[in-house]
C-alpha cells in the first residue's frame, strides 16, 4: 500500500523490508576498517612499536602515493582514521549519521553516494594542490615516511554545505564540543565553515602548525557547493551524458510555421486499482533512487490523488 512506504512516513528509512540506509551502510564500513586498523596496530605493530602502517602506505593519501600511481587512494583515504584516539572518527561519524540521515531521503541514495564520494574526491584534489611534493618527514626500517592524509572529513563538509544550503535559515542546535548546545542556523554553520577552512590553510597548514587538512575541509565544502548549484533536482546521466551541440538558428521570418502540437500527457486509470497502485510503485522507487525533486508534476498528482483512492 501507498503508506507502506517510506516516503509516506515520519521515519526517512521505512520499514525493516527496505534496504538499509546507505548512510549507515557507510558508517559501518568506516567503523570496520578503524577496528582493522587498532587490530593490525596491536598484532602487528611497526618498528620500534608504532602503529602498523599497511593501510597507510596503500590507501591513505600523500603525494608521494599519489606519484606512485596509487591513485585510488585519493578516494579510499576517507574510510580511514588516525588511532591515536577515538576522537577523529568519533566527530565524524557522528556529523554523518546526523547530517546525513536528513540529506539522503532529500537526494536519494545514488545521489547521496555521488555527493559523498565526490566530496572525498574534490577535497583530496586540493589537498594534493598544497602537498604534492611534501618532504618526507622521517625513516622507518630505512624506508622514507611521508605524511599522509586520512578521515571522512571531505565527505562530512560536502554533505554539510548541501544541507545549509537547502535549508539556510532553519533553527539547528549544534554541541560546541560535545557538550555546549548552541542554537544557530545553517547559513553561518556554512560560512563559519568557509572562513575556518580558508583561515586554517593559510595560518596552520602551510606552515606545518596542525596536522588539521583544512585544505581537504575546503575542497569537500566546494565539492557540496557544486552538488547543490549544478545536480541537485537535475537529471545525471554519468554514462551516456551528451554535450548540447551548437547550432545556428535562422531567423524567425524565414522559419516554416509549425502546426501546434497538443502535448500528449500519460494518465492513470485511477478506476482500475491495479493499475494505480502499479504506477504508485513506480513512482515511489523513482524517489528512491532519484529523491523526491526528481518527480515530475503529473506524478505528483497521481500521488496526491492515490493517497486518497488506496486508503480508502
Amino acid at each position: 500500500m501507498l503508506y507502506d512506504r517510506p516516503y509516506m512516513r515520519e521515519s526517512p528509512y521505512g520499514t525493516d523490508q527496505q534496504k538499509t540506509s546507505i548512510v549507515t551502510t557507510l558508517i559501518v564500513i568506516t567503523v570496520a576498517v578503524f577496528v582493522l586498523q587498532q587490530i593490525l596496530n596491536v598484532f602487528f605493530p611497526g618498528a620500534g612499536g608504532q602503529e602498523n602502517r599497511f593501510l597507510t602506505d596503500w590507501f591513505a593519501l600523500s603525494g608521494q602515493n599519489f606519484k606512485e600511481l596509487k591513485v585510488w587512494t585519493i578516494v579510499s583515504y576517507a574510510f580511514l582514521h588516525s588511532t591515536a584516539g577515538f576522537l577523529h572518527i568519533l566527530g565524524n561519524m557522528l556529523g554523518l549519521f546526523f547530517i546525513g540521515r536528513i540529506v539522503e531521503p532529500i537526494v536519494g541514495r545514488n545521489r547521496f553516494l555521488l555527493l559523498y564520494f565526490g566530496a572525498s574526491l574534490l577535497g583530496g584534489i586540493v589537498y594534493l594542490l598544497f602537498h604534492f611534493n611534501d618532504p618526507a618527514i622521517g625513516r622507518m626500517g630505512g624506508d622514507p615516511v611521508f605524511q599522509s592524509m586520512v578521515g571522512a572529513s571531505a565527505s562530512v563538509m560536502g554533505i554539510l554545505a548541501f544541507f545549509c544550503l537547502m535549508y539556510p535559515e532553519r533553527q539547528i542546535t549544534l554541541l560546541l564540543f560535545f557538550i555546549i548546545p548552541i542554537t544557530v542556523k545553517p547559513k553561518w554553520v556554512f560560512w563559519g565553515s568557509l572562513i575556518i577552512s580558508a583561515g586554517g590553510i593559510l595560518l596552520y597548514e602551510l606552515p606545518n602548525q596542525s596536522l588539521v587538512a583544512h585544505s581537504a575541509h575546503l575542497g569537500g565544502l566546494f565539492a557540496g557547493i557544486a552538488y547543490y548549484r549544478f545536480f541537485h533536482n537535475r537529471p545525471v546521466n554519468l554514462f551516456n551524458a551528451r554535450e548540447p551541440s551548437a547550432t545556428v538558428e535562422p531567423p524567425a521570418w524565414f522559419k516554416r510555421r509549425k502546426k501546434t502540437e497538443v502535448p500528449i500527457s500519460y494518465k492513470v486509470n485511477r478506476s482500475n486499482r491495479e493499475e494505480l497502485q502499479t504506477e504508485v510503485d513506480r513512482i515511489l522507487d523513482k524517489i528512491n533512487e532519484s529523491g523526491f525533486g526528481s518527480l515530475t508534476e503529473n506524478e505528483k498528482k497521481v500521488l496526491d490523488r492515490a493517497k486518497d483512492i488506496l486508503s480508502s
